[in-house]
């Protein structure tokens, strides 16, 4: 019988700021990097201007009323600190990567983002340009394109998950909206903090004097509930790009079922055997014995309040409909024959593996809990992972797909269908 690795490494431990706030931290004296994570209420579905979120996020911090954003940029790359920028429809995620001698010069200034954050006309007229040549690049791409598309099909055009920017949207924005997004949103005073590596008592002293300001009742932020998703009727949709040479594929729907529940845990072994890993039965199928593509994969993804499953893939252009269809034939072949003990065997070693992998590192171990906090999840989930893997029953994953491989909506992006 498989052994289910040790969760306590995604257990952080805890220290309390001035101001009430917690701080919570995974050690590694072995490190000299850290990584700080600042995590606030601030993603899409708070915008009320579409990019308005992605904006805030990405001109945060670039410059202070007290650095411009030339200091600013001039500050980190003489000190090798990285900045990465992440927005998902309910948080928007700050992580900052230093050399661990350098704390003392960093916190102040991004006590100072904080405080005194500043978007310049300037800057904010570079991330227009940036963006609207991003956004109508993905216009023009067929995984950017089917991936929308399928995404509005499930949740609904109002849903924040199910509506996306176009090129004028971007025109739209205005300096005003990027400005008042960030002062609503980006607060110190709520952030969830995360740092990961060579944490000690000098450490935490910084942040005890940089990361806990009073509290300020004015920047408090209802945390948000989405809304239940208003599918479309329509369930097969193809967008015509006509000077795609390929077409992308998604097949899925929302999983009628909370994380919570053991059931999912087990789904999650039923999406292994599907399209979770190289060997798994679409890409077999797809790519070893037909060649449509390169690569194909399923996978389940947790928002705040509702779980997504869908199949994804590139295929040759002429090969559209044949892929979707030998997708649908793999899935009714869960449905209608019991998995072998063999290839079940094989999927609980993969999924063991991937659980170690990707807890294998001070700061992966910061990354997954920082995606935890994001979800709503908690540990409870390991427990039914490991529990899913281990014991799940060939009949139970039959029963499973029967249940949920249903309803599911096909969208294809590419070149023109012929019939």
């Amino acid at each position: 019988m498989l052994q289910a690795p040790s969760t306590a490494p995604l257990i952080p431990q805890q220290h309390k700021l001035p101001n009430g706030n917690t701080l919570y931290y995974f050690p590694n004296s072995n490190l000299q990097l850290v990584k700080l994570d600042f995590t606030v209420e601030g993603g899409s579905g708070y915008q009320w201007v579409k990019s308005q979120a992605h904006a805030a996020n990405q001109l945060f911090g670039e410059a202070t009323a007290a650095h411009s954003a030339q200091e600013v940029a001039e500050f980190l790359d003489f000190r090798g600190i990285t900045i990465e920028r992440m927005t998902d429809v309910c948080q928007s995620n700050i992580s900052v990567y230093f050399l661990r001698k350098y704390a003392a010069e960093l916190f102040p200034l991004l006590r100072e983002m904080f405080d005194m954050p500043l978007v310049t006309a300037q800057l904010f007229d570079a991330y227009k340009s940036r963006r609207r040549q991003q956004v109508a690049q993905g216009f023009q791409q067929t995984n950017y394109m089917a991936r929308n598309r399928h995404y509005e099909m499930l949740y609904g055009p109002q849903h924040p998950l199910g509506c996306y920017a176009a090129p004028e949207d971007i025109d739209a924005l205005q300096l005003c909206h990027v400005e008042e997004f960030i002062h609503k949103h980006f607060s110190l005073t709520y952030a969830h903090l995360v740092i990961g590596g060579q944490v000690d008592d000098e450490l935490l002293a910084l942040a005890d004097q940089y990361l806990a300001p009073e509290r300020n009742s004015s920047y408090s932020v209802a945390r948000l509930k989405l809304p239940a998703p208003m599918p479309e009727n329509l369930v097969v949709d193809h967008v015509v790009l006509p000077s795609a040479v390929q077409s992308s594929l998604r097949i899925g729907r929302v999983l009628p079922m909370d994380w919570r529940s053991p059931e999912y845990a087990q789904f999650m072994v039923l999406n292994t055997l599907l399209g979770g890993y190289f060997g798994s039965r679409l890409m077999s199928n797809l790519r070893e014995e037909k060649g449509y593509t390169y690569g194909i994969y399923s996978m389940t993804q947790i928002f705040r309040g509702s779980i997504l499953f869908f199949v994804a893939a590139d295929v040759a252009g002429e090969a559209t409909q044949a892929a979707v269809q030998e997708c649908l034939s793999e899935i009714d072949r869960l449905k209608n024959e019991p998995v072998s003990n063999e290839e079940l065997d094989r999927v609980r070693n993969v999924m063991m593996g991937d659980f170690i992998r990707s807890v294998d590192g001070t700061f992966e171990i910061t990354e997954r809990y920082r995606q935890m906090v994001t979800t709503d999840v908690t540990e409870q989930f390991s427990a039914n992972y490991f529990d899913a893997v281990q014991h799940v029953t060939p009949e139970q994953l039959q029963s499973l797909a029967r249940q949920y491989f249903v309803q599911l909506k096909v969208v294809t992006a590419g070149p023109q269908l012929t019939n």
